[in-house]
């Protein structure tokens, strides 16, 4: 069977148990640093998301380096008393799921198919993106307006964003791939108050500047290869909700006190439609999570003040955790292997040819690093010592102690 099955149906089975796992250690930490503020918590499910897509392929990583090690020791020159190592020999480190080649098939035929499935739908979604922001249309707005979209871009810093106004969108988000733009429904400006408008603009410029619609795309695509698993939505909603939560705060604090910034939220929320958008995008969306009432309570909920050094350690301490339980995961990862039909059959004709083809008496000769093929054998003038022979030239040898049991044994099944 061809090693990329194997290596398939080793993911997807591996997947299936650690995915859990590091939800739940992620879940716990999140937990433990809750009273820091959603920054950590974010970097958290980030890095749960990132290792529980690594962590299934400990076996094919442990294939590469242990091939690409076998490799280079072949490469070095031996002294005489030591053979090479041969490299096709090499087989994947740890244990092993041994199942029927029917069963491995099917658990690639089902992986395969749900990771078509998904990749689909990410260029799918990106591609309606795209046609979202290049349809959008410029938007003009009353100099009010206007000044406090300036004011924005100033304040976050990201003064080449673009405002436009699209038919296709039930709320303001945030698309754009080379250009950042702030997207609002047709009729917005006319149905919202100036501080509506003012929270919209702060939440979206500091969703501009995380650059924070690249990092979800790039969290989707590289969220793809586990994505058939419940585990990893839930991963992806909690870095979609403390994403927002992080955003709420910005704003909060950049634009408008936390009191008006909450009215703002749930005035907006209460005017939002409660259809679904036709199609789904990759945006930045205010209200596409439906968490509004605990981002609320955590805008409201004061944040103890934590030192910039201490946070970097609570931090490091986390992610360090979570590497550690990776770790662990990875080491009591199996590679699946294809059961045979009869092992026994198949080890009786083995020693059938191994007889057939006579003793082994292969050595290998060492003419000044380079190995040569060789056949152990006495020597003529002391048959108590024992050399490796050149098969290119007969006459010459080197004293070689593996050949001894050669031919010792070989002598044993002529008798």
């Amino acid at each position: 069977m061809s090693n990329a099955f194997l290596f398939l149906a080793s993911y997807a089975i591996n997947a299936a148990w650690q995915i859990p796992l590091l939800g739940t250690v992620g879940w716990g930490l999140s937990r433990l640093v809750k009273s820091t503020g959603p920054e950590l918590q974010h970097k958290i499910w980030v890095a749960a998301l990132i290792l529980a897509t690594l962590t299934p392929a400990t076996p094919i990583f442990q294939r590469y380096f242990t091939h690409q090690a076998a490799t280079a020791l072949a490469n070095v020159p031996r002294s005489p008393m030591f053979a090479p190592v041969a490299v096709h020999q090499v087989s994947l480190a740890g244990a092993e799921v041994v199942l029927p080649p029917v069963a491995i098939y099917l658990v690639c035929g089902l992986y395969s198919a749900a990771l078509l499935f998904f990749s689909l739908r990410l260029c799918w979604t990106i591609r309606c993106t795209a046609a979202l922001v290049r349809n959008a249309e410029p938007t003009s707005i009353e100099p009010d307006y206007l000044a406090m979209w300036e004011t924005s871009k100033k304040t976050f810093g990201v003064r080449e964003a673009l405002l436009r106004h699209s038919h296709d969108i039930p709320g303001p988000v945030t698309a754009g791939f080379r250009h950042q733009v702030l997207l609002l429904p047709a009729t917005f400006l006319a149905e919202h108050s100036q501080r509506e408008f003012l929270a919209v603009a702060g939440h979206e410029c500091a969703h501009i500047r995380r650059n924070d619609f690249r990092k979800n795309v790039f969290y989707e695509a590289a969220a793809l290869l586990t994505a058939f698993h419940p585990v990893t939505w839930f991963m992806k909603s909690q870095i979609a909700q403390t994403r927002e939560m992080i955003c709420d705060r910005i704003a909060a604090e950049g634009l408008l006190d936390r009191r008006s910034y909450g009215q703002s939220l749930l005035q907006l929320a209460s005017k939002m439609p409660t259809a679904p958008p036709p199609l789904v995008f990759h945006t930045m969306a205010m209200f596409d999570t439906n968490v509004l009432e605990r981002r609320v309570m955590s805008l409201m909920t004061s944040i103890p003040r934590v030192g910039r050094i201490r946070r970097y350690l609570l931090a490091a301490a986390a992610i360090l955790l979570l590497s550690l339980c990776a770790g662990v995961n990875g080491w009591f990862t199996q590679s699946v292997a294809a059961k045979t039909s009869n092992p026994s059959t198949q080890s009786d004709s083995a020693d059938k040819k191994a007889q057939k083809a006579g003793p082994d008496l292969d050595c290998t000769y060492y003419d000044k690093g380079v190995p040569h093929p060789g056949t152990c054998g006495f020597d003529p003038k002391d048959k108590t010592k024992y050399r490796c022979y050149l098969n290119a030239d007969l006459t010459k040898s080197q004293m070689q102690i593996g050949c001894q049991s050669k031919v010792l044994k070989a002598m044993g099944e002529k008798k």
